[in-house]
């Protein structure tokens, strides 16, 4: 299906959404929008899908869903190389997650700083971002340790990890550590086979 097709039909959909007061099933439609707009570069666009979703979700009370649009919000800013507003709205999404006591999404939440720290070093080769990023990763890769071991499906923990250890290869190999950059491009690849 081509992009202007499915454009045509999920904003269709959220119209009729709107029209009937469904604001769940509005917010939902506005975040496919967002990841379908992100997904073919349109960055700005769906970050308005991405913010109208949180406007949304917040009249509903639903924190779980208001963390989520954080973290899409903080995603589409760091596309768009806003950095610091990303990192705002993924700090907003890793406090939400913790208030919920959600490890999944804490998870999620500092393995998303630790990209948006790397794409800062990427762009602006800050040392400090590197260091934050080692930090952010290695709070993500405890939580999968420490939390939720047990709790998910092992392939699912295994790609987390594998993710992880990928992420913190990188880091390492940029921080000019090599015996630690190539002991995790090995857990990652052992993982990933």
């Amino acid at each position: 299906m081509s992009l202007d097709r499915e454009l045509r039909q999920l904003s269709k959909a959220k119209a009729k959404a709107q029209r009937s007061g469904q604001l769940r099933e509005e917010a939902a439609l506005c975040h496919q929008l967002g990841e379908l707009l992100a997904s073919h570069g349109c960055y700005a666009e769906a970050l308005q899908e991405h913010q109208q979703e949180l406007q949304l979700l917040e009249t509903t009370d639903d924190p779980l869903g208001c963390a989520v649009a954080h973290r899409k919000i903080g995603e589409r800013l760091a596309e768009m190389e806003d950095y610091s507003a990303a990192l705002q709205h993924q700090h907003r999404y890793l406090e939400l997650a913790h208030s919920l006591s959600n490890y999944i999404e804490q998870q999620r939440a500092w393995a998303t700083i630790g990209r948006t720290h790397l794409d800062i070093y990427d762009h602006h080769q800050s040392q400090d971002a590197l260091l934050q990023a080692q930090t952010a990763f290695e709070k993500s890769l405890a939580i999968v340790e420490e939390k939720l071991e047990g709790t998910l499906a092992k392939r699912e923990l295994s790609e987390m990890r594998t993710r992880l250890y990928l992420n913190l290869g990188l880091t390492f190999e940029s921080l000019q550590e090599m015996a630690l950059c190539n002991a995790y491009f090995k857990k990652s690849i052992f993982l990933a086979e």
